[in-house]
């Protein structure tokens, strides 16, 4: 786990509004594509249940925001058959430049993986920006296509999943 350089009790987490509108545009996270989406998209996408974006606060300010969908994803089983499984999809994470590198995007990872916990999901996929998609693994994501991260390829989006089933654990408790 990365060291938190944050108190997590100033956060506070709550799903997009209408009234939202004036703080979310002034958001700021070095991609206007991510900040565009916030500012004209996100609150719509919410109404026509497309998406859910949850806005994220450190000490009643906008620090972070993060969008969920649900999607399909194809897996191997053991019989290398192809077939289709519902997916938390974390369509965008984006954290404001003046809370980057404290620690609040993994918080944010984690409070997404208790959300796929509770609703019984057993995997989370994303595309991450190329320059982003290490710090995605080192929170527990794979990449799934070999060639996103070519590294002569420094730019495009590089399909993520995190699987959530622990083997480990379910042996423990078959043993006991």
């Amino acid at each position: 786990m990365v060291e938190v350089n944050f108190n997590p009790s100033k956060l506070s987490l709550r799903g997009i509004s209408f009234s939202d509108f004036n703080c979310t545009k002034q958001f700021r996270c070095s991609n206007t594509t991510m900040d565009d989406f916030l500012i004209y998209e996100a609150y719509v996408a919410h109404l026509q249940r497309d998406a859910s974006t949850t806005l994220v606060f450190y000490d009643n300010n906008l620090a972070a925001y993060f969008t969920l969908q649900r999607n399909d994803i194809t897996i191997l089983t053991e019989n290398s058959e192809a077939i289709k499984v519902q997916a938390l999809a974390l369509a965008r994470l984006a954290v404001s430049k003046q809370y980057q590198c404290k620690g609040i995007g993994t918080f944010i990872i984690e409070r997404i993986k208790e959300i796929a916990y509770m609703t019984n999901e057993r995997f989370i996929k994303t595309d991450a920006v190329f320059e982003k998609w290490k710090w995605y693994e080192k929170r527990g994501f794979q990449y799934a296509i070999e060639d996103e991260i070519n590294p002569e390829t420094t730019e495009g989006l590089v399909y993520m999943i995190m699987d959530l089933y622990d083997e480990e654990l379910i042996s423990q408790y078959f043993e006991e």
